[in-house]
């Protein structure tokens, strides 16, 4: 049973607290979660070991996107230091106690599959999004780079094709399932690889590789060129209904394209993220990174067709280290 008594912030999560309740019911339902997920505390944040979800260490990061105006952010499901082979039946069961709908037996079987015995980063985290009115959850399960068999994840992809032209520097990382629309994305990335790949990458959402590269050049500010501005590029497909498109979405690291906190949030602000709800109240609220760390996640451009993409960044929660 979730519990509904009011939370008392305390000094290790002050700047947190009132950052999530500048956003009214949305923000005291998902600070609720966090509280009964563990990673918050009636005294402040837990004493959890650093997350790997953040650069800083934080175990949970707000997500911003130009085009929803919810209040979204991704949290671990349990403390980084338990194995993570535990961490998806922990996040089924928080799905469940949250009147959500879990994934179908055979996705789980799927899933399981995937993460057999293989060395886990992570195992599951989950994404919360509240619009003030209903609370969403995404079930993010981790696919380990030594998954042995993917054949009944990919083999009724529109992508699958992908994956084989450019393996081994391509692979499926992440499968996220949203519990309110039960839509899969599927998360990839391909290390090492050119401008080249953008026609293949577009054709199954049948979006402008054209767009997505001059929007790429628009982010990092430099004169077009046949490399990606980063080592890997990280790509997603969300499956819609039958006879619907994929969405396709590219990701990539702020840290590397940036190097510091304000540089990135220069970029931001000039590639359109004064429109990012809330996202200025948030940097309000966070402490400077140690040198070498970064607050900002990475950046994400969801493809549209017949228009510039929707850009997205996730940044650390201003979270106090116990370490």
């Amino acid at each position: 049973m979730f519990n509904l008594a009011p939370v008392i912030p305390s000094r290790s999560d002050l700047d947190w607290c009132w950052y999530l309740r500048r956003h009214g019911y949305a923000g005291d339902a998902l600070e609720r979660v966090l509280h009964d997920i563990g990673v918050m505390e009636p005294n402040g944040w837990a004493h959890w070991h650093p997350s790997t979800l953040t650069d800083t260490g934080a175990p949970v990061a707000v997500e911003f996107s130009a085009d929803d105006k919810a209040l979204a952010l991704t949290t671990e499901v349990d403390n980084p230091a338990v194995a993570p082979a535990t961490r998806l039946a922990k996040a089924y069961k928080i799905i469940a106690d949250l009147g959500g709908t879990g994934p179908s037996i055979q996705l789980r079987e799927v899933i399981s599959a995937a993460q057999g015995l293989s060395a886990l980063e992570y195992g599951a985290r989950l994404r919360l999004r509240h619009d003030g009115k209903k609370l969403g959850i995404t079930l993010l399960a981790e696919i380990p780079a030594s998954a042995s068999d993917l054949s009944p994840l990919m083999s009724e992809t529109p992508f699958s094709l992908i994956l084989q032209d450019y393996d081994p520097s391509a692979r499926a990382t992440m499968l996220a399932y949203d519990t309110l629309t039960q839509q899969v994305t599927i998360h990839c990335e391909a290390d090492n690889v050119q401008r080249t790949i953008l026609p293949a990458l577009c054709m199954p959402a049948q979006v402008s590789p054209d767009v997505l590269s001059m929007s790429i050049d628009g982010m990092i500010s430099c004169p077009p060129q046949i490399a990606f501005p980063t080592r890997t590029l990280g790509f997603s497909y969300t499956m819609g209904s039958a006879g619907t498109l994929p969405i396709l979405s590219l990701s990539f690291s702020s840290k590397e394209l940036f190097k510091d906190d304000t540089t990135i949030e220069k970029r931001v602000r000039t590639c359109g993220g004064n429109k990012l709800p809330s996202y200025k109240a948030l940097l309000e609220h966070l402490p400077t990174a140690a040198v070498g760390k970064t607050h900002h996640g990475n950046f994400q451009m969801k493809a549209r067709q017949n228009a510039a993409p929707v850009l997205s960044i996730s940044v650390a929660a201003p979270w106090h280290s116990y370490e």
